[in-house]
């Protein structure tokens, strides 16, 4: 176990993350590649400032995911059943051969209506119930 401030850490992270061995991974890999073999007290917040002040990683590495937007809020319906939301809720225990629940609710009136299905269960099976349960 190595403490807080040896003259190691640097170099083990210089190790770690900058060279081949490392590749500039990021945070997590290089946490998870360390963490392997050593363990220090406040090792992922040294870890975490390694790698921020890594100037290949901040010129070269992005972001991953986009920026997000605003939550817009959907439209409301004009009339009842006009728009539907559907789920599946499956890996229940079975209840007479019933393993799986087909969720159709209407986003006005918010009625809903629960329908059992067995697994496996295929796009033309799930059709069939759905007209014979909802449409009808």
């Amino acid at each position: 176990m190595l403490f807080a401030g040896s003259t190691w850490i640097p170099k083990l992270l210089q190790e770690f993350h900058t060279t081949a061995l490392g590749g500039h991974a990021g945070v997590y890999r290089t946490l998870k590649r360390i963490s392997q073999s050593l363990h220090w007290i406040g090792m992922k917040k040294w870890v975490t400032e390694y790698v921020a002040t890594c100037m290949v990683c901040q010129c070269n590495k992005y972001l991953a995911s986009s920026p997000q937007g605003l939550l817009q809020p959907l439209p409301i319906p004009g009339e009842v059943w006009e728009e539907i939301s559907m789920n599946f809720i499956f890996k229940l225990p079975k209840s007479n051969g019933y393993d799986s629940i087909l969720v159709v609710v209407d986003r006005l009136s918010k009625y809903d209506h629960f329908i059992p299905l067995r697994h496996p269960y295929s796009v033309k099976s799930v059709a069939d119930v759905f007209v014979k349960e909802v449409v009808c």
